[in-house]
This record gives C-alpha cells, sequence and structure tokens, in this order.
C-alpha cells in the first residue's frame, strides 16, 4: 500500500509524504525529476542505478535526473521525499 500526501509545491519544489507498508516492491520507477527521500520511520533498501542501499530512520537518498530506481520495504516506513522542478503528475 502506498500512500501520498503533497505537504507543498511552490517554486521549482515539490514536498511529499509517502507511507508505504511492510513487504511493498515497487516498480522500476524513472522520471526527469532529482528526488531526495529521507526515511522518517521504518527502513527500506532503495535500489538506484544498480546499487542497492538498506536505509534506516534519518538516512537519506538521492535519486539523480533520469536514473532507474525502485524501493522494497523492510519495515512500514514513511518517506519525505523533495522533488525538483515539480513531479506533475502527482498532481494537487
Amino acid at each position: 500500500m502506498v500512500k501520498r500526501e503533497i505537504l507543498n509545491n511552490q517554486g521549482s519544489l515539490m514536498f511529499v509524504k509517502v507511507e508505504l507498508k511492510k513487504d511493498f516492491h515497487g516498480d522500476v520507477d524513472q522520471h526527469v525529476e532529482e528526488q531526495i527521500s529521507y526515511i522518517e520511520s521504518g527502513s527500506v533498501e532503495f535500489e538506484v542505478g544498480g546499487v542497492r542501499t538498506i536505509l534506516e530512520k534519518g538516512d537519506v537518498q538521492y535519486i539523480p535526473s533520469n536514473v532507474e530506481h525502485r524501493v522494497k520495504v523492510i519495515q512500514d516506513c514513511v518517506l519525505l521525499d523533495v522533488f525538483t522542478p515539480l513531479r506533475k503528475e502527482l498532481g494537487k
């Protein structure tokens, strides 16, 4: 399960809260926007450009523009994502 809440989208930045349940496996994603994900709680495995990293509360993952990435949730988690420019397909 994925629950998204856009907290702010002003100027060229978008700030999104994402809640993910244990055992969620995201599809491969790729977008022009740069992304930074802060792990507010829980733990996840990010695969970015073929490199896998386990992240826990307080960790940060940078995802460059147009790089394939995916997430696998190890424990229920909350991520805070920042995108630039705005991800228009997420809407408001």
